[in-house]
């Protein structure tokens, strides 16, 4: 398999008024938690399905806390889950560059890792999941796929220093191609741009559109855009 955005996290400091806003906007009927060990980081979270890939919200716990601080400015793109066939080899690719994960942990039977924005641009987590079309949470994380607005998650945008730059780390460590700012990966491109003043990590989520007719739609959650696009393949 070739490397495949799975999920990603956005950050609010209203768990419940996000929930809402993203069920209104794509359908979710329901979710998955995982109070205890969301609580043990600081945070609380729920965890949404499309049709295998997933949008999870996070909110800190501590008011006073710096990520409560980052939320009241209205930046909510907090990290990406990518799946990679094999994390021992991207971390042996990383250890080459000497970029090593700030966590690698077996977390209820699955190989995570997670990455400093220093060295991949923004926050990210590579995960090797057994087998390969499971996810964490299953297998109550399919139980309420919403599939009527947006299929699954295509491609993201990242704010970076270095576009260039963060580029070719990527293709490197996921060992795939990469062009002047982006990289393919499964099911659709990893775009990085410049962040000048703004805010830095996830900037966009593109999502398959399941309608054809609602292609080029944006919306916004948690200060992030989300736009439809056509599936893989298609032209509309």
């Amino acid at each position: 398999m070739h490397p495949r955005l799975r999920q990603v996290v956005l950050l609010t400091n209203d768990l419940d008024s996000a929930l809402a806003e993203a069920r209104e906007l794509f359908g979710f009927t329901g979710g998955v938690r995982d109070p205890q060990g969301m609580a043990d980081l600081g945070f609380e979270h729920e965890v949404l399905t499309f049709t295998d890939t997933c949008l999870e919200i996070i909110a800190p716990l501590d008011p006073e806390s710096s990520f409560s601080k980052l939320a009241a400015s209205g930046v909510g793109g907090y990290m990406t889950v990518v799946q990679v066939p094999n994390l021992n080899e991207f971390i042996e690719r990383a250890e080459k560059r000497e970029i090593r994960p700030v966590m690698h942990v077996d977390y209820e039977g699955q190989d995570l890792s997670q990455w400093h924005p220093k060295d991949v641009g923004t926050l990210a987590e590579f995960d090797q999941i057994e087998p390969p079309e499971s996810w964490h949470f299953a297998p109550g994380v399919f139980e309420h796929q919403a599939t009527g607005v947006a299929t699954n998650i295509a491609g993201v945008t990242l704010s970076v220093k270095d576009p260039a730059k963060m580029a070719e780390q990527w293709g490197y460590l996921t060992n795939q191609p990469h062009e002047q700012t982006s990289i393919m990966l499964a099911d659709g491109p990893v775009t990085f741009i410049p962040f000048d003043d703004g805010p830095r990590g996830l900037r966009v989520v593109e999502l398959f559109a399941a309608d054809p007719a609602r292609v080029g739609e944006v919306m916004t959650l948690c200060g992030v855009e989300f736009r439809l696009v056509a599936p893989k393949g298609e032209l509309v």
